[in-house]
């Protein structure tokens, strides 16, 4: 399993889901690697040579520039990644 630290510019994207006007995704990857899993086109966004299912990148990002541009709008959490990730144990 390889896990590691990604920065990103900001974990908050804009999406046109009917459910939110927001996405947060903290993890790119899994552990598991879920036969049916919907998410696994994201490899090709990555550098890894590892299989789905054996990578898991953990996101970082700065403070939230003005959050209040935010105010009144919906998050959906995980759009495209599990958010029970077996790492959050550690």
């Amino acid at each position: 399993m390889v896990l590691q630290e990604i920065e990103v510019r900001n974990i908050l994207t804009k999406t046109n889901l009917p459910v939110s006007d927001f996405a947060v995704n903290p993890y790119v990857g899994c552990t598991h690697a879920c036969k049916y899993c919907y998410a696994s086109f994201m490899k090709r966004f990555t550098n890894h040579p590892e299989p789905w299912g054996e990578f898991v990148d953990v996101k970082t990002w700065p403070k939230i520039d003005k959050p209040g541009r935010y105010a009144g709008k919906e998050a959906f959490f995980c759009s495209v990644t599990d958010p029970y990730q077996p790492l959050e144990k550690k």
